[in-house]
């Protein structure tokens, strides 16, 4: 495998062609040009929210260097922001990256292992690289980080936070496992001001499998969820889920996300929502 460099690269960013017709962006562009061509790149932080972990991607070692841009997820953000600066220092070094090749003195206990990122979560996650540069060729990778154990998250018996806090990039959205990161559009902004898209709620089987809609819901004192479909309930058919399954599958529970503990709601023939103490 040959390093991810390339010299003669077709840069369209803001630097390399700024004549083409301007976007909309010019103050967003002209922030991240100055850091690009003082330091070679800049690192774009989005912190933890709502129960979607933070990531970080840089956007200009591609233009400097003919490196693929690198994304991370999952871990703290200043300390991935620092980690992937580092990384930064050691690609301005002469030291590229490589898919055969773990990188090594990033993290102190663990290596990271490198995967090139599908075009289509660009839009999605790395909006700004893509506003920066404006059309392909456009290489990311992600940095993949392991667990405690040292198994990475397409290895047998890791650990369910590092496959959950960091999505799997390579691999297509649409082939890509149900997971916070494929529901992000369909949850931003997150309606439910007191609990996180991973509050786990309960439900039932043919509300998740899609053949039915939620057409009751019920917080209970204790602040828990029911979402149910207005028939009757056997033990056997209930599920829990994370509510963000739920929000971006059926949009109109956004209506009832202020739904006050011991109270329920329920549509009426209607299509209304009826809301009263329970």
């Amino acid at each position: 495998m040959t390093d991810l460099i390339d010299p003669e690269r077709d840069c369209s960013c803001h630097l390399c062609k700024p004549d083409l017709e301007d976007d909309g962006c010019l103050g967003w562009r002209d922030s991240t040009a100055r850091l690009v061509m003082k330091h070679g790149w800049s690192v774009v932080g989005i912190g933890a929210r709502d129960d979607v972990p933070a990531w970080v991607f840089t956007v200009g070692l591609w233009h400097t260097y003919g490196s693929p841009e690198v994304a991370m997820f999952g871990l703290d953000l200043s300390d991935m922001q620092a980690w992937v600066n580092r990384l930064g220092k050691k690609i301005k070094k002469g030291r590229p990256l490589r898919l055969d090749r773990p990188v090594e003195g990033v993290l102190r206990r663990a290596s990271l292992a490198v995967r090139p990122v599908e075009p289509a979560w660009y839009p999605r996650l790395l909006g700004s690289a893509l506003n920066f540069y404006r059309r392909p060729p456009l290489p990311i990778v992600q940095l993949v980080w392991p667990d405690r154990q040292g198994l990475f998250p397409w290895q047998e018996g890791s650990g369910s936070g590092c496959r959950a806090d960091q999505p799997s990039l390579w691999v297509p959205p649409e082939e890509h496992e149900s997971s916070i990161w494929t529901d992000l559009d369909e949850i931003t902004p997150w309606p439910y001001p007191e609990d996180g898209a991973r509050t786990r709620v309960f439900t039932l089987n043919w509300i998740t499998e899609g053949s039915n809609p939620i057409c009751r819901v019920v917080r209970d004192d204790d602040g828990s969820w029911q979402f149910l479909d207005g028939g009757r309930i056997d033990r056997k058919d209930i599920r829990v889920v994370h509510l963000h399954h739920l929000v971006a599958r059926h949009p109109r529970i956004r209506e009832v996300a202020d739904l006050r503990r011991g109270e329920q709601a329920w549509l009426d023939e209607s299509g209304a929502w009826i809301r009263e103490r329970r």
